[in-house]
Parts: C-alpha cells; sequence; structure tokens
C-alpha cells in the first residue's frame, strides 16, 4: 500500500492535503543540521503515526535536524505550515510535543528579533542577496540563521489567531502548550490577557491551570518590559504601577491575587487589608486551590506585580505545602521508551524527583523562592521549613534552594546559624546510624551508602549522599559551625571508609573532612594526614593546609612520605605529567603548612623542570608554573635559589616569567632584575595579546612592590588608557598606578595626576561591573592604613555592604544550579569593612 492511500485511510482529507503540500517542496534543495532535508517529509507524516514511539522519535528527529541545539534553518521555515496543521487538526495525536517543537522555533525567532534590531528590515531580500552573491550558510551563517528567524516569528505569529481557539481545546495538554505558544510569539501580548485570563478562570485541570498562571506571568512580564521601555525617556518608576495599569492587566493581577489567597469571589479587593490575616493559615478552609498553582501565582506576583502581593507571603506558600503533604502526588510524565533524546530528558526528570513528591510543586517553589528575591525572613522561612518537614532525609531539591538562598544571598546570622542547625542535625543523625550500622557487625571501613540503620528514634534511613550535601552546604555557604556539628563531622570523617580514587573527598567522609578542614579543625588535619598516602591528591590540597593553619604543621611526615613516593615514580618515568602535577601540589601544600625551608625542597623540582624545559626547547612544565604562581612566591628563604629564578626570567612562559620575577622580589631580589620582565607582560596587555592573564600578574606585583616599580609606570598608564581594556584590567592597572604613586621617583606634579587618575578608574569599574569589587578591596586592603582612600568609595563602600546580594549574584531567578562563591564574598565583606573603619 503506498503511502497516499495509509494517509487516507489513517487521518482523511486532513492528512492527505498536508501530504500533498509537503510533495510540492523541493526538501532535497532544503538543509537542516545535517545535511540535505529529504528525510524531513518522512518525519512529518510519523507525527501522524498510531504508534507513539514512531511520533515521538519523529519529533525527536526534528528537535535535532531542522531545530538542532536551538538554530533555524530553510527546512525549519519549511515545516512551520505542515506543523501548524497538524496541531489544528483535531484526530492528530500528540499535538502537545508538537505545539511545544512551534514554540521553541518562536524563541529562537524572538532572539533574532532582538539581535537584528532595525539592521534587517527584509529578511527575504537578505537571503536573496546572499544567494546572488554566492554565499553559503556556512560563511554568512549569522545573517542566515537571523533572516531565517526572523521569517519563523512572521509565520508564527500568523499564526496566532488560528491558534487562540486551541484555549479551549478538548485536549488539556493542548490547551496549556497552546498558551505557551500564544504568549511567546504573539506581537501584541496585551490583545491576549482577555482570552488567557478567561481559560484559567474556567480551567478544570490542575497541571493546565498552573502552566496558565506561569504563561499568565510570562505575559504580564512582557507588557511590564514595554511600559518600562515607554517610561525610559520620560518621568516615571520605568515600571508597571498599580495605578498605571490598565483594565486588563489589572484584571489579570487580582485573578493571581486571589488564587494565591484562596478567596474566590470575582469582586474580592485587591488594595487594603489583608484578605486573611490569621498566620493559621493552614487550616482556612477558603484555600481550596491547587498547592502548585498558589505557590505558582505568588511567584507571579512577586516577579511582574509586587504591589499586589498578599501579606504573610511565607505562610500562605507554607500552608500550600502542607496541605500538598496530605495529598497523594500525581504520576509522573509517562511516554514510550524510544530512545530518544526526549524520552532520556523525560526519565531523568523522573529520577530527579523523590517517589510521593509533586514534580510541579517542587518547580513551583523554586521558582517563588527566585521571585522572591530579597526578602530573604520569607525565603528563610520557606527553606527552613523544608529542611523540617524532610529531616533527616533532605531531599536534593531541598538542598538546591539552600545553596541558592545561603550560597547567594547575605542572610541575616541568626537565620543562617538556625540554617546551620538543621543541616548539622542531618550529620548527627547519618553519624548515629553510621555507628548503628557498625555496632551490627558491618566492618568500620565499609562503605556507608550501602544502606546503614536507621538513625534512633527515627523511622527514616538518612543516606551518605545526604549527609555529603549536608556538610558540603555548611562549607560552601560559609554557615556559622558549631561544636555539636564539628562533632559529627569529625566522628563520620573518623569513621568512614574512604574510596582510593579519584573523587573521594565527595562522598560524605570526604565532605565532612572538608568542613573539618574549612574549619580550621585540628583535627581535620590528622585526617587528611592519614589520608595523604595512596589516595588521589585533592586538587584544594594546598588551599586546604592554609585554612588549617598552624595546625597544617602536623601533616608534615606524610607530606614528605607523599612527596617520596612521587619521587620514585618520576625518576622511572620523568615525562609522568600526571605524577608532575601532583608533585606540584604536594610542594605547594608544603608551602602553604609555613615550613621554613620549603624552597629548599622546591628549588630542585623547579631545577629538573627548567632543565628538561631547555632539553626539549620548550617554555616551563604546567607544574613549575603552578609553584611559582604562590602570591608570596617562594617566600623569602628563596635568596639562597636567585640563580634558578633568574634562569627562569627568560623562561619561553610569560607566565613563568612573572612568577619567577614574584618569587625573587619576594627573596629580597632588587626590583631592577625584574622589572624587563613586568613591563614587556603589562606592554602585551596594552597590544592586546592572548597573554593577558600574565599582565594582570605583573600589575599586581607591581602594585605590591609600590614605589620600586616606578620604572614601570608609562606602561601601566597605557594599560590604564587603552581602548580595549575591561574592567578587570582597568582596575588593576589603577591599583598598581597608585601604588606606584605612593612615591616620588616620577616628576613632582606626576604622582598627583597619576593618583587622580588611578582613583577616577577605580571608581568607574566599581560601578560599571561587580565582580571587580572584590579586587578593587583586596587591593586597597593590602596598602599601608594610613594612605587616604579613593574620594567618593566610601559610599559606595557601604552600599555594598547594604546589598542583600553576594558579590556573584546578579539577583534574576536562575533554573541552573549555579554554586555562589561565598567564601570570597566573606573575604570581601571583611576587607570592606576594614577600609570603611579606617576611612
Amino acid at each position: 500500500m503506498d503511502l497516499v492511500t495509509r494517509a487516507r485511510e489513517a487521518h482523511g482529507l486532513v492528512a492527505l492535503l498536508v501530504f500533498c503540500a509537503m510533495n510540492d517542496v523541493d526538501w532535497a534543495e532544503l538543509t537542516h543540521a545535517y545535511g540535505t532535508a529529504e528525510d524531513v517529509p518522512g518525519l512529518l507524516h510519523d507525527l501522524r503515526s498510531d504508534e507513539a514511539v514512531t511520533r515521538e522519535r519523529a519529533l525527536d528527529a526534528l528537535y535535532g535536524g531542522v531545530h538542532h541545539q536551538g538554530d533555524v534553518y530553510d527546512s525549519t521555515l519549511a515545516c512551520i505550515p505542515h506543523l501548524l496543521a497538524l496541531v489544528q487538526d483535531p484526530d492528530a495525536p500528540d499535538r502537545g510535543p508538537v505545539i511545544g517543537l512551534l514554540t521553541s522555533i518562536g524563541a529562537t525567532a524572538h532572539a533574532a528579533a532582538e539581535a537584528a534590531g532595525d539592521t534587517m528590515p527584509d529578511p527575504e531580500a537578505a537571503l536573496n542577496e546572499a544567494a546572488a552573491a554566492g554565499r553559503e550558510p556556512d560563511e554568512w551563517w549569522e545573517e542566515y540563521a537571523c533572516a531565517h528567524g526572523l521569517l519563523a516569528g512572521r509565520a508564527l505569529a500568523a499564526a496566532v489567531p488560528s491558534t487562540v481557539r486551541l484555549l479551549t481545546d478538548a485536549d488539556p495538554d493542548v490547551r496549556a502548550a497552546a498558551a505557551t505558544f500564544l504568549v511567546r510569539c504573539a506581537d501584541e501580548p496585551g490583545a491576549l490577557l482577555p482570552a488567557l485570563t478567561g481559560c484559567l478562570r474556567g480551567e478544570p485541570d490542575p497541571a493546565t491551570r498552573q502552566s496558565l498562571v506561569k504563561d499568565l506571568a510570562d505575559l504580564l512580564g512582557r507588557l511590564t518590559d514595554r511600559e518600562a521601555d515607554r517610561e525610559a525617556g520620560r518621568e516615571g518608576d520605568g515600571g508597571t504601577r498599580s495605578g498605571a495599569r490598565t483594565g486588563h492587566v489589572q484584571a489579570a493581577v487580582d485573578l493571581l491575587r486571589r488564587l494565591a489567597t484562596g478567596t474566590q469571589s470575582d469582586d474580592a479587593p485587591t488594595e487594603g487589608p489583608a484578605l486573611i490575616e490569621d498566620p493559621a493559615l493552614m487550616e482556612d478552609p477558603a484555600l481550596m486551590e491547587a498547592p502548585a498553582t498558589v505557590l505558582t501565582a505568588l511567584t507571579a506576583l512577586a516577579a511582574h506585580a509586587p504591589d499586589a502581593l498578599p501579606p504573610h507571603v511565607a505562610d500562605r506558600a507554607i500552608a500550600a505545602l502542607d496541605r500538598a503533604s496530605g495529598r497523594p502526588a500525581p504520576p509522573p510524565e509517562c511516554g514510550p521508551d524510544s530512545g530518544t533524546m526526549l524520552s532520556y530528558l523525560r526519565d531523568l526528570r523522573a529520577q530527579a524527583y523523590p517517589e510521593a513528591i509533586e514534580a510541579r510543586l517542587v518547580d513551583a517553589v523554586h521558582d517563588l523562592q527566585g521571585a522572591l528575591g530579597g526578602r530573604l525572613h520569607d525565603r528563610h522561612r520557606l527553606v527552613s521549613h523544608d529542611l523540617r518537614r524532610t529531616a533527616p532525609c533532605v531531599r536534593s531539591d531541598v538542598f538546591d534552594r539552600v545553596r541558592e538562598l545561603y550560597g547567594g544571598w547575605r542572610v541575616p546570622k541568626p537565620e543562617a546559624a538556625e540554617a546551620a542547625a538543621l543541616l548539622g542535625g542531618v550529620l548527627v543523625a547519618y553519624a548515629e546510624t553510621m555507628e548503628a550500622h557498625t555496632e551490627d557487625g558491618t566492618p568500620e571501613d565499609a562503605p556507608a551508602d550501602v544502606g546503614p540503620a536507621a538513625a534512633p528514634g527515627s523511622d527514616a534511613r538518612v543516606s551518605a549522599a545526604t549527609a555529603a550535601a549536608a556538610a558540603e552546604e555548611l562549607r560552601c555557604c560559609c554557615l556559622p559551625l558549631t561544636d555539636d556539628i564539628l562533632d559529627a563531622a569529625h566522628r563520620i570523617a573518623d569513621a568512614s571508609g574512604y574510596r582510593t580514587g579519584h573523587g573521594w573527598e565527595r562522598d560524605a567522609g570526604g565532605e565532612c573532612l572538608q568542613l573539618l578542614v574549612a574549619a580550621g579543625d585540628e583535627r581535620g588535619a590528622r585526617l587528611l594526614g592519614e589520608l595523604l598516602y595512596g589516595r588521589a591528591l585533592p586538587e584544594g590540597l594546598p588551599g586546604w593546609c592554609r585554612d588549617l593553619g598552624p595546625h597544617a604543621a602536623g601533616m608534615l611526615p606524610q607530606l614528605g612520605a607523599r612527596l617520596q613516593q612521587i619521587a620514585e615514580r618520576t625518576a622511572e618515568e620523568p615525562g609522568d605529567d600526571h605524577a608532575l602535577d601532583e608533585a606540584a601540589r604536594l610542594l605547594s601544600a608544603l608551602r602553604s603548612t609555613g615550613f621554613d625551608e620549603s624552597a629548599g625542597v622546591i628549588a630542585p623540582f623547579l631545577d629538573a623542570l627548567a632543565e628538561q624545559a631547555e632539553q626539549q626547547g620548550t617554555g616551563l612544565h604546567r607544574a613549575g608554573v603552578h609553584l611559582l604562581g604562590s602570591p608570596d612566591g617562594l617566600g623569602p628563604d628563596a635568596a639562597d635559589h636567585t640563580a634558578l629564578l633568574c634562569r627562569l626570567l627568560a623562561d619561553p612562559s610569560p607566565y613563568a616569567r612573572v612568577g619567577a620575577a614574584r618569587a625573587l622580589w619576594y627573596a629580597g631580589q632588587d626590583a631592577a632584575e625584574i622589572l624587563p620582565v613586568l613591563t614587556a607582560a603589562v606592554e602585551n596587555t596594552v597590544e592586546n595579546t592572548h597573554d593577558w592573564h600574565a599582565g594582570h600578574q605583573a600589575l599586581e606585583l607591581a602594585a605590591v612592590m609600590g614605589p620600586a616599580a616606578t620604572p614601570l609606570a608609562p606602561a601601566v598608564r597605557a594599560c590604564l588608557d587603552a581602548p580595549h581594556a575591561g574592567t578587570l584590567t582597568a582596575a588593576r592597572a589603577a591599583l598598581a598606578l597608585r601604588a606606584i604613586a605612593a612615591g616620588t621617583g616620577n616628576a613632582a606634579d606626576r604622582p598627583a595626576a597619576d593618583r587622580t587618575a588611578a582613583d577616577a578608574a577605580l571608581l568607574t569599574a566599581w560601578q560599571a561591573d561587580r565582580s571587580v569589587r572584590s579586587v578593587i578591596t583586596a587591593g586597597l586592603h593590602r596598602e599601608d592604613p594610613a594612605t587616604p582612600l579613593p574620594p567618593g568609595l566610601t559610599a559606595l563602600l557601604r552600599d555594598e555592604l547594604a546589598d542583600l546580594r553576594r558579590l556573584d549574584n546578579s539577583g534574576r531567578p536562575t533554573r541552573t544550579r549555579f554554586r555562589h562563591n561565598a567564601a570570597a564574598d566573606e573575604r570581601f565583606c571583611a576587607q570592606a569593612a576594614a577600609l570603611l573603619a579606617r576611612a
């Protein structure tokens, strides 16, 4: 039976018409990510197959071909009419996922419109011009992609009117997907508000209802952005204000508020006293809305209409969560085992959530946390509620929220201490399970993640992964540690059976060991010393030794034994890169312990690497560069090894040269010996070479040298004034110029002019890029305390310390598991406070 007959019998006239239309396209002349688009008609046909596996494989292939990694091709444009025809056919199966593909294409089209601006008013003419000029897509890809994206956006926008009717489709998946498509692809979002609000009022399906709330929030966001653009050039606050909302916008906000508060009356007030004042919200019978929808409505208000956000946000969210805990979770999204990326992602999502936990609810809590932003008290209450409710077996999604809140925001100390106590309780419970497990007869060094017994007084099993996550968050979020927490960490680390391969530091024992080390606990030094022999060395070993402070000296015998072991390996295989890297790590750790004679141990290793590099005609091995990268070089006891370091000043590697210069300076060598190396590195930065990081190291050393680096001043000025210099380069150059200007080696009026230029550059960099503020603060903190701060910086320091965000936190919600550098922010805050104290 031919394809035409099969199409007629399976899907009737609509399918036949679509099939005939596909034959009118010369698919062989079109392309996608993998070449010719000859296979696309078959894929489009398979979307109507009676077999679910066939349909999903076809959709997956379309994602991978005509929409590969979000790109839009000429074949994508040719597919759009057929995809639109399919989703309009009520007899076609799985229309919701197909609408999802169209929505994703629309997102690319939106990005193309933003990138093009007014530069490509006629994309079709641009394509014709490119074809006439013989420009191949690979050679002119950005322009081709932009033109295809713009044309796709126009095609999808034209389909908006016919897609509106899908908001009332019999299939809830189609209703949800159609709403998302309309919100993303409509040219006039305001016109959709009445239809979307009306559909939300009457939507019976809980999942679709929550999806519509999210779409309504996105629509309000688009309208808010447009209003902000209109307000940008005239008086106003740049956003959508309650008094300035249109009738449809206000109606949408009112509906969201009613969904968030549980009031069902259409004439419920949106101003004035709270609708629900009783803190015992979980007992209020009015709260009958699905919990995930309540949380999503709160998220929408917090993000786009914060003035309409009801009071007691945390109470309302907690009440919704508590109500959800008494309901059976809906089954996870199901689908065929098609062996595709779509199938894999679906399974991955199902595995990411524990049993009996509603995935939509977890996502809603995550989104609410992000939308609440700086409302840290509410966010803390939500996280601590989740910790209490799930402890000691805290779920991974709760740890995600712990990371985002306490790692990304400067939470007040009392609330941070409360979170630390809750996480510490997880460690205590796990320590008890380990001890009970050992008492049952299991060997003490057996891995604890094989299913330890329940903690006394608890029916829950605390897994090793849960304990490891709790210890990691306590450390990385810089939460305050009590003796009870450190005692539990020691019990776990002391009793854990460490793996001998890579990654041992990520299991429960390894994370608890790191927690002890970060706290400078002497017990951490003892345990770490025992682990040095026979196990993979952690990359952070030198930093761990610095954190341990004077306690690290107790590890000297173990460090020496491990060095001897590696020396034997390198004697047999001198070119073993892994062994050389480990040796450098150990030597750097030895230096971090404060060992007085570390330079005498490091110098022979550097000498051997330098000789090897000279024989091979290459730059110093990365292991040697790593050793020379220590902030204070090899220390003052390196004075006996200046001949070796002077040889390295001529090494082919700019990083080795600057590292040798640093080591010579700290060893007391005259500045004249190292200034040529520093000058060349800074001049390379001015010329915008690839070795900019070496230039930054040279500028940092010049700032340490101060007036001794006066001959470097012209190159530093040029670096400061370079048109391509970024804010980080400008900040480092300004700090170096300030330090140099503290002397009198320039012309009489030059130091004052340099200081003024440097101060202005520091203030500009501070305000332009938040990420360089730690560099500026550290540089100023290193100066003589009697040196005045740049005029105006005091107010900026106060403003920054009053900001609730950590330095690397943009404040924008994210769906990624980004790890904020809380330790660096803590150092910054301490240094900023010290600068204010001396101002």
